[in-house]
């Protein structure tokens, strides 16, 4: 039987995995055709997943306490059932293995120059596996401390940063086009996929999670927050021109940064390190959770951790390819789409074939 979260636990599952990897290179992505206007395009990202978090709640209320497993083939049937499971499957599982490596490959280029990258990825895939073999509600908890954590590291970097931005850096404020922001729309899909991780939450939207919309507002509300935040500080401190050059612009940015009064913790790196892998560890644990609740589904005979062990050794292996950087920021950009046809398109054709099945009885 499904294990129903609360609210707040939900809204704790949602926050890690949105915000994850992608924000570290959100500055240039946004800032290198839309200059300082960027955080409009942050709004209307946030909008699209605010509106996809209400189709998974629509579905959940036609469908109390079940899953998109389920609800699925009471919809579809089996085979477009199956059809559906393999692409999140193989879309959680990529996107596991992609965060995996990046992680690493970040952590090794900023501050770890001698640590191989197979030592980094089997110790982030061996945390995630003793994180998987629990339950959804275990896994909330662990969710629950890190966003914590990550929200008050996040408001002390804002705070540190805009405290020594330079506002003339952030105008014009209202400077953006269309054009530009349709350009720009494949470049930020990845920072905000995650929201799809609804669609193996079961939820009990008549009793225990009836108030779940107002939590899931504040919650991207936040997300929002933080992005724009993310964005403005790195464009405040450095400048647009400095803010492309650099992939990894949040941590230029915070380099450059001391605060005396904190002495040995003057320098800001410490707290965006420690937010930073909380968000891409969160990240890869819920990613990989999609994939390993499907296969539970599917394979019902198969003890669960076995699953979880498999999913994680074939997670390991496939984040040691030798990929280069550049082919791996494009493959989660094309991850980002896949993230996004599952976030949007699957719930809504769900929907439409609910809404048409009772439209004939």
């Amino acid at each position: 039987m499904n294990q129903t979260l609360s609210n707040k636990q939900i809204a704790f599952i949602i926050f890690p995995f949105i915000i994850g990897y992608g924000i570290i290179s959100l500055p240039k992505n946004i800032s290198k055709n839309l200059g300082t206007g960027g955080w409009i395009l942050i709004i209307i990202g946030s909008t699209i997943i605010l509106f996809s978090s209400f189709l998974f709640v629509y579905l959940a209320k036609k469908f109390s306490n079940k899953t998109i497993y389920e609800y699925s083939i009471i919809l579809t049937g089996k085979v477009i059932t199956n059809i559906i499971i393999t692409i999140i499957c193989i879309y959680s599982i990529s996107l596991g293995c992609v965060i995996t490596r990046l992680a690493s490959e970040t952590i090794k280029l900023s501050f770890l120059l001698n640590t191989p990258v197979w030592a980094l990825s089997l110790l982030m895939v061996t945390i995630t596996f003793y994180a998987l073999i629990n339950n959804i509600i275990v896994i909330s908890k662990l969710c629950e401390i890190l966003s914590i954590v990550i929200i008050v590291f996040s408001l002390i970097l804002i705070l540190a940063t805009f405290s020594q931005g330079s506002l003339t850096n952030l105008q014009p404020f209202f400077h953006f086009k269309a054009k530009d922001i349709v350009k720009t729309l494949p470049d930020i899909v990845f920072p905000f996929v995650g929201i799809e991780i609804l669609a193996v939450i079961p939820m009990d939207i008549g009793k225990k999670n009836k108030g779940i919309i107002k939590y899931l507002v504040i919650t991207i509300a936040i997300i929002t927050f933080i992005y724009i935040s993310a964005v403005e500080t790195s464009i405040a401190v450095m400048g647009v021109d400095s803010v492309i050059r650099y992939e990894d612009a949040i941590f230029a940015t915070i380099r450059r940064i001391e605060i005396d009064f904190l002495q040995s913790l003057k320098r800001l790196d410490f707290f965006f390190i420690i937010a930073w892998i909380l968000t891409s560890y969160s990240s890869i644990v819920l990613s990989l959770y999609m994939g390993i609740h499907l296969l539970s589904k599917v394979f019902v005979k198969i003890n669960r951790n076995i699953i979880v062990f498999i999913v994680c050794l074939t997670t390991y292996i496939f984040s040691l390819i030798p990929f280069t950087m550049d082919l791996l920021r494009k493959s989660h950009n094309y991850l980002g789409f896949l993230g996004l046809f599952i976030l949007l398109i699957i719930p809504l054709f769900l929907i439409t074939i609910s809404l048409v099945k009772k439209h004939k009885m």
